[in-house]
């Protein structure tokens, strides 16, 4: 059931940039901006910064992988907006394609032996935490995935646990190509922060 109050709740700055977006991008603003923009100084600002330090910040993993990475967690998550959103902005890094034969598992992924180990990891550990093993870690050392890497690798995914479950609560659905084609090109552009409409001129707690 998607909530009135995240739908329609944010104040003047965030439904000028809202009119604004859907204007130039043609397509309804993504629910997980609405979501972040609703008192967003309580929780959007802080978890964008969260998501951008982990998905764009220096890190052992490309951009791809770590979008791979939250499609997965997504993908094993059962959460339609997430799996949309970030299977699209893992294609505007990647080919959309790639993307998919990299999520498959299959003898063709095109990912490094580091990321097709940790992509496997983050499946399990997200779908069956119990079901992990002492093998299983040694798998992924075998890879060659240092203890940093590894770290990074459950931030993100860790991350993702938590949104997931915001956006099934809220109850986003998947989005449509074209939507998820423009998220992905305001994405690849922004990054994951509150847009600076929304962070310096919003009032919302």
């Amino acid at each position: 059931m998607w909530l009135n109050a995240v739908e329609s709740g944010q104040d003047r700055p965030a439904r000028i940039m809202f009119a604004g977006m859907e204007r130039f991008g043609r397509t309804e603003v993504p629910a997980v901006m609405k979501v972040l923009c609703y008192r967003h100084r309580y929780f959007g600002t802080p978890l964008s910064d969260l998501i951008q330090d982990a998905m764009r910040g220096p890190s052992c993993w490309t951009v791809a992988e770590r979008e791979i990475f939250a499609t997965r967690a997504s993908q094993s998550n059962e959460c339609p907006f997430c799996h949309s959103a970030h299977r699209g902005i893992a294609g505007a890094y990647l080919a959309t394609d790639l993307v998919d034969e990299a999520l498959a598992d299959g003898d063709d992924s095109p990912l490094r032996p580091e990321a097709r180990a940790m992509l496997e990891f983050v499946g399990k550990m997200v779908r069956d935490p119990d079901g992990l093993t002492p093998g299983d870690a040694d798998k992924i050392r075998r890879a060659g995935v240092t203890a940093e890497a590894f770290d990074e690798a459950m931030w993100v995914a860790t991350l993702f646990n938590v949104i997931n479950r915001i956006m099934n609560t809220v109850g986003a659905e998947a989005l449509e190509d074209h939507q998820s084609r423009v998220g992905a090109r305001f994405i690849k552009a922004f990054g994951y922060r509150t847009p600076p409409p929304v962070r310096y001129f919003s009032r919302g707690a």
